[in-house]
């Protein structure tokens, strides 16, 4: 029961108390008061009817009847006697029509309210002798009307203060509980895993509470907080080289593996290593100190690379090998003249001009093996190793495996199919631990050159002609009309530049309006990279989906983002890790850690954590192990 429905409850048995009390007291005063008054007036009107007869000279019994009848209609009496002095009554007039009370009066209250006033008795006097007695009793109905408007005033100005002091009672405490509100949307907020902090009110109470309930939040944030610091530690020590800051080998040969697999991966793309030679005979000649600076230098140009080429990463494979891997559509040989370029100005500027680093590039499409690429780039850096100092060798097995377009082309054959609505949603199921469906993942289809492509095959062109929030507008719509004839949970992937379109998130929140009930069975899932650098859009974004029924996530998690603190009031349902720290768990101690505390840490805030990418029973029993709530991938069916 609501704390105002209390407030009611008590003002009412309050004034209903203070009205039981006051009715009775001042019945019971009333009535009192008003017996004494009858008492008298009869005793009055007793003696002055009496004075009046004995008065008379002759007492004949027509003329005392004529007198009495004529003081009985002119006042209000319930019976008036004249008896002789035997106690015989000669005129007697007494009032007969009870009927009247029922009038004015309710007849429950006439009967309970009862006025028993003592009647008037005068000796009539004839000379000297006593003629006979007068008895007068006046009528107790008005006086019983009289109580009847005493206590129906109190029982309107009961109902009248009731309600007004209920709405003042009730305005006062909304007044006085705005801080409870505030406790208690902190209350739900850390219910939800969300741990804010509020501001402490002015009434003392609720100070003490609201300064205890910051306490718990901020203790919690500040243990997530350690939690995170530890887990980016882990991160660091399992996918990072502790020297460079650049993938380890495994964790870079991972992300390879899922560029080539991934449905929304770009399809083309280039892979790229450079050798420093002879690092031996450098670290003998110039001392480690030295060689260490060279190599941090090689691999800044390589990170520089890799912030210059989105979705790109770059690694360090062994001690004198390092990688790039570059998701993009640029010509290979346009890439290998800036990478060449950029790494030859930066051994110039070290002062380290004599140093040799070939360079080796193969370019690459979805679905090529690793190991082929891999091959072809070995065979590739051994040419480029004869050749000597920083020669490049580029290998291109995909020269004319594809449609050119020009970006104006682009823009019209994207255009031209979600105009004609030639867009199709290919599903892929993620099940629990213990193969139940969670959800089906969609991902869109386009009719681009005469054929369905997946989205990495135009994704790149459409978020570069900044086409990304009509796609999703109509992926959205797509699926929303699906949803309608066959309800189940479906996730929907939400770009990074559809989230920073103002005109996608409302024509989004309409759609989602319009079709509330549909709206319930979406997952909408966002890129880390969100996380990372549009956290503003997305929390007010994801705070307005969930008021509609939606559950919202992040996709791809884990290559960079562990910051769990900044995820405490988005209330996420549910996180994805990426394949890439998936891949080949089993054999991987440093990533099953990472993910474990992972894990742990999405849990503890309420998050379901989902593995993408399962290709195999090794890796899916491995990721149970740990505490994984949903698996994907192929292996997944």
């Amino acid at each position: 029961m609501s704390l105002i429905k209390q407030l009611w409850i008590g003002i009412f048995l309050l004034l209903l108390l203070a009205l039981a009390g006051n009715f009775v007291i001042s019945t019971i005063t009333a009535k009192t008061y008003l017996q004494e008054q009858l008492r008298l007036k009869n005793i009055d009107n007793a003696n002055s009817l009496a004075l009046s007869i004995s008065q008379m000279p002759d007492k004949d019994p027509v003329t005392l009847e004529l007198l009495i009848t004529a003081q009985f209609d002119a006042g209000h009496y319930e019976y008036i006697i004249f008896q002789d002095a035997d106690k015989k009554p000669i005129v007697a007039r007494n009032f007969e029509d009870d009927n009247v009370l029922l009038d004015k009066v309710p007849a429950w209250f006439a009967r309970r309210i009862t006025l028993d006033a003592a009647p008037g008795i005068a000796q009539i006097q004839d000379g000297w002798q006593q003629a006979g007695t007068l008895i007068v009793k006046s009528h107790s109905r008005y006086a019983v009307e009289a109580l009847w408007r005493n206590t129906r005033n109190l029982l309107d100005w009961f109902i009248v203060a009731t309600l007004l002091s209920g709405l003042v009672g009730s305005f006062i405490l909304k007044y006085i509980s705005r801080p409870l509100d505030l406790v208690v949307d902190q209350a739900e907020a850390i219910g939800q895993r969300r741990f804010i902090v509020s501001e402490e009110p002015k009434t003392k109470e609720f100070q003490r509470l609201v300064r205890a309930m910051n306490t718990l939040s901020h203790g919690v944030k500040q243990m997530l907080d350690k939690e995170a610091h530890q887990l980016e530690l882990l991160r660091r020590e399992s996918q990072t080289d502790a020297l460079t800051g650049l993938a380890k080998r495994i964790h870079f040969l991972n992300l390879l593996e899922t560029q080539l697999i991934r449905e929304d991966a770009q399809a083309r793309g280039i892979m790229v290593i450079a050798r420093v030679m002879q690092l031996n005979e450098l670290n003998n000649q110039l001392g480690h100190h030295q060689a260490d600076h060279i190599l941090r230098s090689i691999a800044g140009v390589f990170s520089d690379i890799q912030d210059k080429y989105p979705g790109s990463y770059a690694g360090r494979l062994n001690g004198s090998d390092f990688s790039l891997l570059i998701p993009t559509d640029t010509p290979i040989d346009i890439a290998s003249v800036d990478i060449s370029q950029k790494l030859n100005f930066q051994l110039i500027a070290g002062g380290f001009d004599k140093i040799a680093v070939p360079l080796a590039l193969c370019s690459f499409n979805r679905g090529d093996k690793c190991n082929e690429i891999l091959h072809k780039l070995d065979g590739a850096l051994a040419q480029a190793e004869l050749k000597g100092n920083r020669a490049v060798v580029t290998v291109d097995p995909h020269q004319v495996d594809y449609v050119q377009h020009n970006l104006s082309q682009w823009r019209d054959v994207i255009s031209h199919s979600l105009n004609t609505n030639n867009i199709t949603l290919a599903k892929f199921p993620v099940r629990n631990s213990n193969q139940e469906l969670l959800h089906e993942e969609a991902t869109v289809r386009l009719q681009l050159d005469d054929e369905l492509k997946p989205a990495g095959y135009f994704m790149p062109w459409a978020v570069r002609l900044g086409l990304m929030p009509d796609v999703d507008i109509a992926v959205l719509t797509l699926a929303l009309a699906e949803l309608k004839h066959h309800p189940a949970p479906l996730a929907l992937n939400v770009s990074a530049a559809a989230l920073c379109n103002v005109s996608f998130r409302e024509q989004a929140i309409a759609l989602l309006m319009e079709d509330p009930a549909s709206a319930a069975y979406l997952w909408l899932e966002f890129p880390e990279v969100c996380a990372l650098r549009h956290l503003e859009e997305l929390r007010a974004f994801s705070t307005r989906l969930r008021s509609l029924g939606c559950l919202i996530g992040l996709e791809h998690v884990g290559l960079e983002f562990t910051q769990f603190g900044n995820l405490q009031d988005m209330g996420l349902g549910y996180l994805k890790i990426d394949s890439a720290i998936v891949r080949d768990i089993h054999n991987n101690a440093s990533s099953q850690s990472f993910v474990q505390s992972l894990c742990t840490l999405g849990h503890s805030l309420g998050i379901a954590m989902i593995a993408e990418g399962v290709i195999n029973e090794a890796e899916q029993q491995t990721l149970k192990k740990i505490g994984l709530d949903g698996f994907t991938g192929p292996h997944i069916v």
